[in-house]
């Protein structure tokens, strides 16, 4: 992304605080329902927005070490299934370099053309760090960096999701998720059955559910890929969508689309059929339920860059 001058690229994230702001909230999905909407009008082929689930430590690692001086309010604690080397590890200064991997769930990594859904098991609970020339750093490793992932264009359907197609990109739509445990689409036998070895050898189905009943922390990131070009997401070469081999150039998308953005609103979770208008509760009855539901309107992100929504 640019900055408003359009001289600085920058590839901001932010996390979801509690009400206290004092520590990051902590979502516990099995069983539960998560809806958003958003706008995908202005990202094109390249790009990517993504909000998904990632098992941080609540507090940013704030109260991990006497060492400690960052917390969740700064953004501090981050870590994910790719086990990237951060500047910092739970609040201290990550002098070795090492990896920080944890259990991933990516609820959405979509731009205007393709989306996709995958979730990144690890065979470690909570924040695990490692050493990145290591075994448990790669591909190999305690974390399933490809996860087993769902694409509508790569199964077939390219007529469904893109611009003025089933799910119209050029205007706001909302996206659903429910974690019914009985009745899962994404389980482990369509993982198996796509080749999802990894998943499958890495905790799978229930080792990703035993996260999400751990508690996960919401975030949101849009960034551009200067090395494939996010060809894995929307290209034509990995048939994942209508995208060319150039498209997805960061320089191509300055000069068709500089002020790249995306824009989630609306973000609910709750019990399955509580979240959306005229929802159902994952059996094909309308669920007129008032059970409590909980929103973003009246809670920060912890940021360490801006970003728009």
């Amino acid at each position: 992304m640019l900055s408003s001058d359009g001289n600085t690229e920058y590839t901001p994230r932010v996390y979801l605080l509690n009400e206290a702001e004092d520590a990051y909230e902590m979502l516990q999905l099995t069983g539960q329902e998560f809806s958003f909407d958003v706008d995908m009008s202005k990202l094109p082929c390249g790009m990517n927005s993504a909000l998904y689930l990632s098992e941080m430590e609540a507090t940013g690692g704030k109260d991990s070490s006497d060492l400690s001086v960052l917390g969740a309010e700064y953004g501090a604690g981050y870590c994910d299934a790719q086990c990237y080397t951060t500047p910092f590890i739970n609040g201290v200064g990550n002098i070795n370099g090492s990896g920080v991997c944890c259990n991933e769930l990516d609820i959405w990594e979509a731009n205007a053309r393709a989306t996709h859904i995958a979730p990144h098991p690890c065979n470690v609970p909570g924040l695990y760090a490692c050493d990145v020339n290591g075994e448990d750093c790669g591909a190999d490793g305690v974390c399933d960096k490809s996860g087993c992932s769902m694409n509508p264009y790569k199964m077939g359907h390219p007529e469904y999701y893109g611009l003025d197609l089933e799910v119209d990109t050029t205007r706001p739509f909302t996206v659903v998720t429910q974690g019914v445990p009985a009745q899962n689409f994404l389980n482990d036998e369509y993982c198996n059955a796509t080749g999802a070895d990894k998943y499958m050898d890495l905790g799978a189905t229930e080792g990703m559910g035993a996260a999400m009943s751990r508690g996960m922390v919401l975030v949101f990131s849009i960034w551009w890929d200067k090395g494939s070009f996010m060809e894995w997401l929307d290209g034509q070469s990995s048939n994942a969508g209508p995208c060319n081999a150039t498209e997805g150039n960061p320089e191509v998308i300055k000069s068709i689309q500089p002020d790249t953005q995306v824009t989630f609103s609306q973000i609910r979770w709750g019990d399955i059929g509580s979240t959306f208008s005229g929802s159902t509760n994952g059996t094909g009855s309308t669920n007129g339920s008032s059970s409590a539901v909980s929103s973003l309107p009246r809670r920060r992100m912890a940021e360490g860059l801006a970003f728009h929504s």
